[in-house]
């Protein structure tokens, strides 16, 4: 059995017990082999809103994030911001904060323009869920994959390394409690699952990858 196959009865195993999944996920600081999200983790009321407002397109960078937390909610009773303004606090370039960023937010309905050329944004939505459990799978080497695990803290609040059944004894479980990694034995033959270090549950280090990661189940929210 290689990983890919692996990774595949992982994924079976976690479908079945009522959570989203998805494969190979990066938004920076590595791709996670899985990434998964509990179903009674979703927030129906703020998916319902996005819906109300037609906002149907994902966005699928943490540039829009950036940007969305510079301008002011509609329902905020705060005044409206231009694009000087906006400028001015993120880090991206002129021409690509215009023509593409607010561009792409204002065109899908993310953001309004008004009469003043100021912007406010459509919100009310966020976030999509509040929790996400990054994967990192390995046959073998489980202290690289429990390195790139680690990574995951960026926009997960909790990380696991799962390994073979078998390979279990191999294990230093100090290293996982000493960083707060989580660790995982899978029966692939009968995709059975065991915890076999729990991890400390944590807010993402950054939150503006923690959304953009939700943003790649938005299609199965809806």
């Amino acid at each position: 059995m290689n990983e890919f196959e692996f990774v595949d009865k992982i994924q079976n195993y976690f479908n079945d017990q009522d959570f989203y999944s998805q494969r190979e996920l990066g938004v920076g600081y590595g791709i996670a082999d899985l990434v998964l999200i509990k179903n009674e983790r979703i927030n129906l009321k703020n998916c319902a809103t996005r819906s109300k407002h037609n906002q149907e397109s994902p966005l699928l960078s943490e540039n829009y994030f950036k940007t969305l937390k510079l301008i002011p909610d509609e329902e905020s009773n705060k005044d409206s911001v231009d694009f000087n303004y906006i400028a001015k606090r993120s880090s991206l370039s002129k021409s690509y904060l215009k023509y593409e960023v607010l561009s792409f937010l204002e065109s899908h309905k993310y953001i309004k323009r008004l009469k003043n050329k100021s912007y406010l944004k459509v919100n009310g939505w966020i976030p999509l869920a509040d929790e996400i459990i990054a994967i990192e799978a390995k046959l073998s080497d489980w202290k690289r994959g429990a390195i790139q695990a680690n990574r995951y803290k960026a926009f997960a609040h909790k990380v696991f390394l799962i390994i073979p059944k078998e390979k279990e004894h191999n294990v230093d479980k100090e290293f996982f409690i000493k960083h707060e990694i989580g660790l995982m034995s899978f029966n692939p033959n009968c995709e059975s699952n065991k915890i076999v270090i729990d991890c400390p549950r944590r807010e993402p280090f950054d939150n503006n990858k923690f959304l953009f990661a939700l943003e790649f189940f938005w299609e199965k929210f809806q």
